[in-house]
């Protein structure tokens, strides 16, 4: 039996705030831990560095666990300082493996493998290649000659995407879940848009079996009573069966839940569903106001679709999260402008407008670099300056820098008024006690910059 330590590095460890940096559940290693568990008996345990960032939470673990592995997860953010670190720190206090996944070690495998105390990496899905590497534990013959014939190791052939249907239904018990503001959940990997801003293109988009996510989301909500949640799909409902029966069991509980969702599947039948299951919010990538912009970074989406998806959204009373972006790699201060006036004639309640940053293996990131805005960094290290690049620099647009960070300020402050609508809400459904929850620790973050207690 081999023990392995999964790692959810801390999103930005010179600034950790529990309140604000714990919102997502690290589902991946809870796939990947019951995954091994299940198929292999092996012990796991999870750690997340947004719940305990102290060094010595993760000293005092790495010796009363004695783990063979440690495993994390990257990706191409802050994250990657806490990585470092950790690994380091792993290194100095145990004599584990440490491999790392996720979709950097994917797309910049490199960066990754020339870091000091990084043992290996797992490009693409990891529930095999680490049951694999567990299995030459049990063997004794976890050396490097047996550990670097897998595929998926390194630079090794990638096997066939897993079928979804024969994963087991995660072990949400693996979390500390009432730490979290609210629980996450996935049904689907991969997406069906080929937006060029995103590594997600042309990934394959499945579902995992329909029964299973049904127990899954259901028998968290009945054991810790959950009254929020959100299904973190890139686009969770659709026209299918799945969507309708997913809906009609949640539909039984007395909680509120928030998805994202494209606005072409915004269709009557499926905001309806959604609604009367209890969704709450949706947030929309809508991105642009210009339809050049759209087309430009290959929404496959019409500035009409965003409009009816707002109009279906308010005439079910469901909340509008608008997600847009602006500096876009051609964008004008005309097309620019047509974003601010979407915003302005149809009002969605919720408005988050980013300023673009390529992200790696993008389109728009190869674009970036033959128009010689950008360098593709070299290191790992050097990819942490670059996921915090100052907001506007560099400017891939053509609108005036000022100009850019001076719109973006203006939409980035908070709404005081979702948080109102949202304890309304609650309140409206029985939620009483949660609602006022959830007030407190609103309270508790602003005075003193720490979450309140946990809910139960």
């Amino acid at each position: 039996m081999a023990k392995v330590l999964f790692i959810q590095p801390n999103y930005n460890i010179d600034k950790p705030n529990i309140f604000l940096k714990s919102a997502f559940m690290p589902i991946a290693s809870v796939e990947l831990a019951t995954f091994i568990r299940e198929k292999g008996n092996h012990e796991v345990i999870i750690l997340d560095r947004n719940l305990h960032p102290d060094n010595k939470h993760l000293t005092d673990l790495l010796n009363k666990f004695n783990p063979d592995i440690v495993g994390m997860t990257c990706y191409t953010s802050l994250v990657i300082k806490d990585i470092i670190g950790v690994a380091k720190l792993v290194k100095e206090k145990s004599n584990a493996l440490t491999i790392v996944g996720g979709i950097h070690a994917s797309i910049e495998p490199k960066s990754l493998l020339d870091t000091p105390n990084i043992d290996y990496i797992v490009r693409g899905e990891g529930e095999y290649p680490l049951l694999e590497v567990c299995s030459l534990i049990d063997k004794n013959k976890a050396d490097k000659n047996h550990i670097l014939k897998l595929k998926n190791i390194n630079y090794n052939e990638l096997r066939p995407l897993i079928n979804l249907n024969d994963l087991p239904v995660p072990n949400y018990d693996l979390l500390e879940v009432k730490k979290y503001p609210f629980p996450t959940f996935y049904t689907s990997r991969g997406c069906m848009g080929r937006c060029r801003f995103c590594y997600n293109r042309g990934r394959n988009l499945r579902f995992y079996d329909t029964d299973k996510m049904i127990t899954l989301i259901t028998g968290v909500l009945d054991k810790y009573k959950i009254k929020e949640f959100t299904i973190a799909d890139d686009n969770f409902a659709n026209l299918s069966q799945r969507t309708t029966k997913i809906c009609e069991a949640i539909s039984k509980y007395n909680s509120i839940f928030h998805i994202f969702l494209r606005a072409d599947q915004a269709h009557d039948k499926v905001i309806k569903e959604l609604k009367k299951a209890g969704c709450w919010a949706i947030q929309f990538g809508f991105e642009s106001g210009s339809q050049r912009i759209l087309d430009f970074i290959r929404k496959d989406t019409k500035i009409e679709q965003n409009i009816h998806a707002i109009k279906q959204c308010k005439k079910y009373g469901i909340f509008v999260d608008g997600s847009f972006m602006i500096g876009l790699p051609t964008e004008t201060e005309s097309e620019m402008n047509q974003t601010i006036d979407f915003i302005k004639k149809y009002k969605p309640d919720s408005v988050d407008v980013k300023i673009f940053k390529p992200y790696p293996q993008t389109e728009l990131f190869d674009y970036c670099v033959k128009m010689g805005k950008i360098s593709p960094p070299k290191t790992l290290e050097e990819w942490i300056p670059f996921c915090n690049l100052v907001a506007g620099e560099p400017n891939f647009s053509k609108i005036p820098t000022s100009i850019l960070l001076k719109t973006a300020s203006r939409f980035s402050q908070p709404d005081p008024l979702l948080y109102i609508k949202k304890t309304l809400l609650l309140l409206f459904r029985g939620h009483a006690d949660y609602a006022l929850f959830k007030v407190k620790n609103i309270l508790a973050h602003k005075l003193t910059g720490k979450s309140g207690r946990d809910y139960s």
